[in-house]
């Protein structure tokens, strides 16, 4: 049976604001092409499970107080949850038809459990994040990982990212893939694949 399996960044969420990043970066008292640039940089420990504060001390270079921690983890959290109303379309018609979807993000524990509370992704099959699991996108040993938690074989995987470095390691383990850009085709393109109205190549 085929089980579709999503990212969540950039793919069932819509892009950070810059809002947001500005937010963010106020808080963090550094310019905001300079934040920008330290926060995805410290990112991938973060989504490997390091500990907020860890996280957070390196993007400022020194540790924050308390309650400008809890300030710059709410911010971070809320800038990823807006969500993408195609895609949560799209999903709607992927569920109502039986089909199992799983989720599986790089996402840091904070994230991780805001997510697991979101309403709207109750009906996912497994929920499952980079910070949990010790590793990130794309080390092909999450795929691998993943694929054995949703009792699948890779070729009945429909794996979608907006990412094409995780696109390309998710087919080296035999996953189905589909590259997700934002446009209404593919959005088409991944409900007529869940739905086995189309064959996906890998």
């Amino acid at each position: 049976m085929t089980h579709l399996l999503m990212d969540f960044g950039n793919v069932i969420s819509a892009d950070q604001s810059r809002t947001d990043l500005m937010s963010m970066a106020l808080a963090a008292g550094i310019p905001m092409a300079e934040f920008t640039e330290r926060y995805w940089e410290c990112r991938p420990e973060y989504d490997r499970g390091l500990s907020a504060l860890a996280y957070w001390t390196d993007v400022l270079g020194a540790p924050p107080g308390g309650q400008r921690l809890c300030h710059l983890v709410e911010r971070d959290v809320s800038s990823w949850l807006d969500l993408n109303q195609d895609t949560m379309s799209m999903l709607d018609d992927v569920h109502a038809a039986g089909v199992p979807v799983s989720l599986l993000s790089n996402a840091p524990r904070e994230l991780a459990r805001e997510l697991d509370r979101h309403a709207s992704l109750k009906p996912f099959a497994h929920r499952l994040y980079s910070a949990d699991l010790e590793m990130i996108k794309p080390d092909p040993a999450i795929y691998t990982r993943a694929v054995a938690v949703l009792g699948e074989d890779p070729a009945d995987v429909i794996f979608v990212d907006d990412r094409l470095d995780n696109i390309e390691a998710a087919k080296a383990v035999g996953l189905r893939t589909i590259h997700f850009t934002g446009m209404p085709e593919c959005h088409t393109a991944i409900r007529e694949a869940a739905l086995g109205l189309r064959t996906v190549t890998a």
